[in-house]
């Protein structure tokens, strides 16, 4: 099973079209925050590039802005490039 499911900030939201439908590319921190050997908190934020396509069970890609709290749930696949 290839199912992952994030939780974050949006960073940039960039929307075109791609025939009849909608894509939507979008990036998303995402942050880890745990205590150092000295007790102090360290937080750590992964950026995430996410492509949706319109009608996924999406109300609408453009109203989501910078800075809107997102919930993502589909699967994982890495691209190398060379």
């Amino acid at each position: 099973m290839n199912k992952i499911e994030l939780r974050g900030n949006v960073g940039s939201v960039r929307v075109q079209n791609v025939g009849q439908t909608h894509v939507a590319r979008i990036s998303l921190a995402t942050n880890y925050v745990y205590k150092n050997r000295e007790g102090d908190p360290v937080i750590e934020t992964t950026w995430h590039n996410i492509t949706a396509w319109d009608g996924k069970n999406i109300a609408d890609l453009e109203s989501i802005q910078r800075g809107d709290k997102m919930f993502v749930s589909g699967r994982l696949r890495s691209q190398r490039f060379i």
